[in-house]
């Protein structure tokens, strides 16, 4: 592959900064060795209640307890990344290792109602396990215990192995014009993920809360007693956690407080055919998660 660049003046830290997004292109399809498990990929929007006139900014982040490092925009590890909103959707194309990895002028918001979601799925990824109690510690803090059973009876071996991996993310961002401040107007909806969290509805309640009416599809299916992790980050930072098993229907209910942002996190894995994949994964996990906030404090 050649690849040509265009010379342009730019200062050092651009130029560091292209460095490293050339590097991460051609690196990031490669395996990764060892990772600590149970990393979440979420995005988190600069603010979490927009006004008319207001750009949307928001990060790609990767961490545990809803704290964690920024990720850059790097396309081909990117399969989708867009902005839902009441009449459509539109396609975001960051620059290459740009960070924020949303960034959305506000004439581009004019006229829209209601709040925006922010959409992220990722491409294939890889992680060859040295030791299978790595992979066993990462699937039962998911709730997945019975997968070390199904490891031994599909006579898996005890390191070596490798998982593939995907995510699936979306933010919620309240969005109104000054003649619709405290409307409770929800454009999220089903965006074909294989793995998705999708936000039905939210209604005030007394005291500031916000009640949150969510729901976890599976291949188009809402998804039933499957786990939940909500992460809750107060106004000075400090996270919360809480867990949940969706309802027949794959639907949950979050009370959120004023000022206070949540972080929604499930993990599924299942079996894979090594055969079918040049890589010859043997389990592959696919992540959703789901940030959103409570009402202005």
């Amino acid at each position: 592959m050649i690849i040509f660049f265009q010379h342009h003046a730019i200062n050092p830290s651009t130029s560091l900064r292209a460095a490293w997004a050339f590097l991460f292109i051609f690196l990031a399809p490669l395996f990764i060795a060892e990772r600590t498990f149970a990393h979440e990929v979420w995005i988190e929007p600069h603010s979490a209640h927009l006004s008319k006139g207001e750009n949307l900014l928001a990060d790609l982040r990767i961490g545990d307890m809803f704290k964690g490092d920024h990720l850059i925009y790097i396309p081909q590890q990117t399969e989708k990344l867009l902005v839902l909103m009441e009449s459509g959707s539109f396609d975001l194309q960051p620059k290459i290792g740009g960070r924020p990895v949303v960034l959305v002028p506000s004439e581009k918001l004019d006229g829209i109602s209601g709040d925006l979601v922010v959409v992220y799925e990722s491409a294939n990824s890889y992680i060859q396990y040295g030791t299978e109690e790595k992979f066993f510690r990462f699937a039962e803090k998911k709730g997945l215990a019975a997968v070390r059973k199904e490891h031994e009876r599909r006579r898996l071996p005890e390191g070596g192995f490798v998982e593939r991996y995907k995510r699936f993310a979306k933010a919620s961002v309240a969005f109104a014009t000054d003649a619709e401040a405290g409307t409770q107007k929800i454009n999220d909806r089903s965006v074909g993920m294989e793995l998705e969290f999708v936000l039905l509805a939210k209604s005030n309640l007394s005291n500031g809360l916000t009640a949150f009416d969510v729901q976890l599809f599976y291949q188009d299916k809402g998804l039933p007693d499957a786990l939940v992790t909500l992460f809750s980050r107060d106004p000075d930072g400090i996270v919360t956690t809480s867990q949940f098993k969706t309802n027949e229907q794959g639907m949950i209910k979050v009370t959120a407080r004023a000022g206070h942002r949540y972080l929604l996190d499930h993990v599924t894995v299942r079996e894979t055919d090594p055969s079918r994949d040049r890589n010859k994964p043997v389990w592959e996990s696919l992540w959703a998660s789901l940030t959103f906030s409570g009402a202005e404090s």
